[in-house]
């Protein structure tokens, strides 16, 4: 991307002058640039997908975030309107800190890290939603019943492992019917905001607050869906002790309306759903061999006797 034309976009639409931009590195998926003013940083993201995030689905989560009075960065331009970026951009302030992910914490440091993250998740759950699924600009989600979006997103989610053979359709339907039935004792849950992509390069360290950023992959779920997407990312990041560890001080520090001991009993299923999401995403590159075993743990877990090929 010529990065002068971001930078003409960006002043035309802010009417700041640009001091500098560079691009931030391992960012996954989008390219992310800061840019530099005389007044603050903003961040400038380039988007690679025309329907992800949702349109008015940024805008609509930071009112939210903003009515429980839950720190979130201000959105100044999304728009899918310019033949430069035909996927969209974003344009919003850039909040102070530093991503967890670059920092170097101690054991205990971390833990402690964790632990404000479940209580931030805590405030973050308690913005009830309508419906499960993706939702735009309305906050309105499709499915009306947790296990059934479940169900349906799973056919989804592993087509490139059905059209490479690790997995068979007849075995897909065992699975999906399996992770339903698992799942439905959280249908009885509201559906909440959920975060979607809980980790430490996304949480925001300032001055021992922790604020969320990225939210592009936020979505209307069931609260244990959001903890479920963090410890399988945990387990791809630790060793068996260290995961388990920072999953006890996430939920030490956790709070909810809702029987919290429940997650104990779906988190397998939801690491299942997540897992071969993964799996499907990395097919045919080296870190599909690290998400495999703890997919096929999770079966285990689950009693699915299915082996992945």
């Amino acid at each position: 991307m010529d990065i002068d034309i971001i930078k003409k976009t960006f002043e035309a639409k802010t009417h700041k002058y640009v001091q500098a931009i560079h691009e931030l590195e391992n960012v996954p998926n989008n390219r992310v640039y800061r840019i530099e003013t005389e007044s603050c940083p903003y961040i400038f993201k380039i988007y690679s997908s025309l329907d992800w995030p949702e349109n008015g689905k940024l805008a609509f989560v930071a009112a939210k975030l903003r009515e429980f009075d839950i720190p979130v960065a201000r959105i100044l331009v999304f728009c899918r309107d310019n033949d430069n970026f035909p996927n969209g951009y974003l344009i919003e302030e850039c909040l102070p800190g530093i991503t967890a992910d670059r920092l170097t914490l101690s054991a205990p440091e971390t833990l402690s890290l964790f632990g404000q993250l479940g209580e931030l998740m805590s405030r973050v759950h308690t913005i009830k939603l309508t419906n499960f699924g993706y939702f735009g600009g309305s906050g309105i989600a499709d499915w009306s019943v947790f296990s059934e979006f479940i169900y349906n997103t799973l056919s989804d989610c592993t087509e490139r492992l059905i059209g490479g053979g690790i997995l068979n359709p007849e075995n897909l339907e065992i699975i999906r019917n399996a992770v339903r039935e698992k799942l439905r004792i959280c249908d009885k849950f509201p559906s909440a905001l959920c975060h979607g992509d809980l980790s430490t390069k996304n949480a925001l360290v300032d001055s021992r607050n922790i604020t969320l950023i990225d939210w592009d992959d936020a979505l209307a779920l069931c609260w244990t869906a959001d903890i479920a997407r963090m410890t399988l990312w945990l387990k791809l990041n630790y060793d068996v002790g260290t995961s388990a560890a920072y999953r006890k001080a996430f939920l030490d520090h956790y709070e909810t309306d809702c029987d919290k001991n429940i997650f104990d009993v779906v988190e397998d299923a939801l690491h299942v759903f997540y897992g071969l999401d993964l799996l499907n995403y990395y097919a045919g590159t080296p870190m599909a061999e690290k998400v495999r075993p703890l997919v096929q743990n999770a079966l285990r877990k689950c009693e699915i006797a299915i082996e992945l090929m």
